[in-house]
């Protein structure tokens, strides 16, 4: 929730509902919205709701403290709400909560900032992260914006965070923050490299931001990375706005190539050393990229010591999910092995990966390197592996 400090004269709340339910129904909304003014502790002065021709609703609540209104969309599943309110006695959590239970989406965007704040004053905007599974919400103060919009796939945000520095976020869900970025990416990358004896082509499945690109360009044996990205608008924010990518995407061994990569995996045959999955949580059209079918085409796209790695999510809030994930990849490959990183500003912390072979153990590191690192060193290389032991707990 925002915090209002001096100067400033209220909130103002906008949200994102896609896969929306009960979206063309007026009755719905007129009690939604009464009940999320009661549970916002504000004071309703008069609600319209009008319901359009085919389908769809609108609806303003004109209440004391300012207003709540929604517009519906419900053959694109989708709503757009915002809510304005003066006083630092309203409940804004509480009429975002009536709201998300009243329409259940499957995904959420929700920013929040402070209104009619003088130029003097140190009161920030805020983002409200929207992790469907975590049951806390991280708050960042916005010291400044840099990009927002809604891509063609997806809502994208960049700002600079007091501390953190640059955070991203697609779809309301942060995806790096410069203060423990290196973690994520030197783990996804590192230990497959360092496992396989020769790495000299890379494909990165996913990771427009091209960090991870750069993580795998610092192997001398590598001679071609292929970033295969859905979303242009990422690859172009991380070119604009992150020196490390806009170097990384100029290295004339790589090969941007923007498309699905459920699809385009498929034009590899026997001809890939190492797959890097760096997606964003199983939702929507990324969902596909954590099945079967998906890692079938990997299977079929790497050599015979070829190697894939993907991340599979928080062993805390995201438990069907890495099971699910390490269950489908072994049937797959003889030989899987789970990676953890300790990432502070993802949900749980504690990160999982899911590195498998063909053969090769990949727990010894087979070329070693001197890696420009924070975090990764060959030497220490079996050290990101969870023991086998405790991964069957996990895993449980």
């Amino acid at each position: 929730m925002a915090d209002l400090t001096t100067g400033a004269l209220g909130q103002h709340t906008i949200c994102e509902f896609w896969g929306a339910k009960n979206l063309d129904s007026p009755e719905l909304t007129d009690r939604a919205f009464r009940e999320a003014v009661s549970a916002g502790a504000a004071t309703l002065i008069e609600l319209v709701v009008h319901q359009f021709a085919p389908q769809g609703v609108s609806a303003v609540a004109v209440i004391a403290e300012s207003h709540l209104s929604i517009h519906t969309w419900p053959e694109l599943g989708y709503a757009a709400i915002d809510y304005f309110t003066c006083g630092d006695h309203v409940d804004v959590d509480g009429i975002f909560e009536v709201l998300r239970e009243a329409y259940e989406p499957e995904r959420i965007v929700r920013h929040q900032m402070v209104r009619g704040v003088t130029p003097e004053s140190t009161a920030l905007a805020t983002f409200q992260e929207q992790e469907p599974k975590s049951p806390y919400y991280a708050t960042y103060p916005m010291a400044r914006v840099l990009e927002q919009r809604q891509t063609q796939f997806q809502d994208l945000l960049l700002f600079e965070h007091p501390t953190a520095g640059k955070v991203l976020a697609l779809d309301g869900i942060v995806q790096l923050t410069d203060v423990d970025t290196y973690v994520y990416h030197e783990v996804l990358t590192h230990p497959a490299l360092c496992a396989h004896p020769n790495p000299r082509t890379v494909a990165v499945v996913g990771g427009g931001d091209a960090f991870i690109v750069a993580e795998a360009l610092k192997h001398p044996t590598v001679e071609k990375v292929v970033l295969l990205e859905l979303d242009e608008d990422v690859i172009e924010t991380a070119r604009k706005h992150y020196p490390v990518a806009a170097a990384a995407l100029a290295d004339p061994r790589v090969d941007v190539r923007p498309a699905d990569a459920f699809e385009s995996i498929a034009a590899f045959d026997d001809e890939l050393d190492a797959i890097l999955v760096d997606l964003t949580d199983p939702i929507g059209q990324a969902a596909r990229l954590f099945e079967d079918p998906f890692y079938e085409k990997c299977e079929r796209a790497l050599r015979a010591d070829g190697i894939l790695v993907a991340q599979t999510e928080s062993v805390h809030f995201h438990p069907n999910t890495v099971r699910s994930c390490f269950e489908t990849i072994s049937r797959r490959f003889p030989r899987t092995e789970m990676l953890w990183g300790s990432i502070a500003t993802y949900p749980g912390s504690f990160w999982t990966f899911a590195m498998a072979t063909k053969g090769p153990d990949p727990t010894v590191a087979r070329s070693t390197p001197q890696l420009d690192t924070r975090l990764y060193h060959p030497d220490a290389h079996s050290w990101f592996f969870v023991p086998a032991p405790v991964r069957a707990k996990l895993l449980a």
